[in-house]
């Protein structure tokens, strides 16, 4: 192979605003503490500004829309179709993501839920309603907290999926905000792509729907980490994040782009997948947000802290030396692994 090609992708958990438990959110989250929530969507009058982000660097996004078999349902695609549809002919991809929210009445919240039946329940009406008012069957995934379990995934490639993007390889939660949700398990995930198996989604198999892992460093996850899921359910956690960007501190060894931790490590993540491209010949660095970041939730208004860490991780992939830059959708990052004659460098 003479060329050495690192793709680049940019995945969006486009919903609603973050909850009203998560610090900073207070005033302008979605309220799910109550049945029916108070659902608030107040970052989508900046989602072109959001867009453009992108757009002007002619890289593409895949959006993963919001679907779930309450509290949200089909809410997102019926306020947002025009928007959504647009987005996709301008050459973005539009995914899906599912949040597995069941209502606790003893607790009087809506709480994550890991019974396999439940979750199967979701996973498959949210696929038809996704169909049913965008008219087509969504082939890109991540699901919510990054949660997964081999139901899901056979659900997923039984539906013709081309690609979900939930593993953050290395890592193991049992829940964050008072463990109501984040719930999740990729503590034996390879950190490159590969075809799950049928019976374990966390090893490599026969499926046909490629696993494309968040782009993550190897190294445990340390006190820091620890630290700020304990503290996660206290709102005046956010009082410390000015801080902890000061610090260069994040939690976080994956590529998660938000503008309230450090950008610090963005630079060693690109770094890394760069210097597996000049390795291997192919590299696929994957990095994931949410789109009501694009929302300041002190004052309602362009959160340009966003906007600066965005442009600041494009220009870092444009100045790589030594590989050849392709911006790609999931979709297109799994077509160029499954065509590729020498994906055997990833095993």
């Amino acid at each position: 192979m003479d060329s050495k090609e690192l793709y680049v992708g940019f995945v969006s958990d486009t919903e609603d605003n973050h909850p009203n438990y998560v610090p900073g959110w207070v005033g302008f989250g979605s309220d799910y503490n109550k049945n029916p929530p108070t659902l608030r969507w107040s970052w989508t009058q900046y989602w072109s500004d959001l867009s453009n982000c992108f757009n002007k660097n002619d890289v593409p996004v895949t959006w993963l829309i919001r679907v779930d078999d309450g509290p949200v349902y089909d809410q997102m695609l019926i306020q947002n179709k025009e928007k959504i549809l647009e987005l996709r002919s301008l050459g973005d991809e539009i995914g899906i993501h599912v949040h597995t929210w069941l209502w606790n009445s003893n607790l009087s919240k809506w709480i994550q839920t890991k019974n396999p039946d439940d979750e199967v329940r979701i996973v498959k009406k949210s696929i038809k309603m996704f169909k049913k008012h965008l008219g087509f069957n969504p082939a890109s995934a991540r699901m919510g907290w990054n949660t997964m379990s081999n139901e899901i995934m056979r659900i997923f490639n039984a539906n013709g999926f081309k690609v979900d993007a939930s593993a953050i390889p290395g890592t193991l939660s049992q829940g964050k905000f008072s463990k109501r949700d984040n719930i999740y398990d990729w503590s034996k995930t390879p950190y490159n792509p590969y075809h799950p198996s049928f019976t374990d989604y966390q090893a490599e198999g026969d499926m046909k729907i490629l696993e494309i892992p968040l782009s993550t460093l190897k190294k445990k996850s340390g006190n820091f980490a620890k630290l700020v899921n304990k503290l996660s359910s206290f709102p005046s956690l956010s009082y410390f994040l000015p801080i902890a960007r000061f610090f260069n501190l994040t939690p976080h060894h994956h590529f998660y782009i938000s503008p309230y931790w450090s950008s610090s490590q963005y630079d060693k993540i690109i770094d890394t997948y760069h210097k597996q491209a000049i390795k291997n010949g192919l590299a696929f660095l994957v990095g994931y947000f949410h789109g009501c970041d694009i929302l300041n939730p002190l004052n309602s208004k362009l959160n340009l802290i966003f906007q600066e860490h965005i442009q600041k991780i494009i220009n870092k992939i444009n100045s790589l030396n030594g590989v050849e830059v392709k911006f790609a959708t999931l979709c297109q990052m799994a077509d160029k692994y499954v065509n590729h004659d020498l994906n055997k460098n990833f095993r």
